[in-house]
């Protein structure tokens, strides 16, 4: 009966992975992994417009004022991020869709 209950524990999915995405949500010290399978997102980089893209993202140069939405600053160490993401070539296979802005007034969610 403890296996049983061990096995339900385990082996029963999370309650966050069944929620949806929100790109909102993520913000701060963001870590660029390069194996996709430990990535906590996949995310496909907009090259040309803003209004295809689910967050734009304004990359800060200070981990301090990466406090809001789409505000990143990339640390090198995985352990200082509070998420990592892996850039993907195919916008089909990604969790959601970015595009940079060179200002911070505009970085934020559509």
């Amino acid at each position: 009966m403890l296996s049983f209950f061990l096995f339900l524990l385990f082996h029963t999915p999370q309650a966050e992975s069944l929620q949806p995405i929100n790109p909102c949500d993520i913000y701060g010290q963001i870590y660029e992994e390069k194996d996709r399978k430990r990535a906590n997102f996949l995310v496909y980089i907009e090259p040309e417009n803003d209004y295809r893209a689910n967050l734009v993202v304004f990359k800060e140069s200070n981990a301090l004022m990466a406090d809001g939405k789409g505000l990143w600053y990339f640390v090198e160490q995985r352990g200082f991020a509070d998420y990592s993401v892996h850039f993907v070539a195919d916008r089909s296979i990604a969790d959601f869709i970015i595009y940079y802005t060179d200002k911070p007034h505009y970085a934020g969610c559509k």
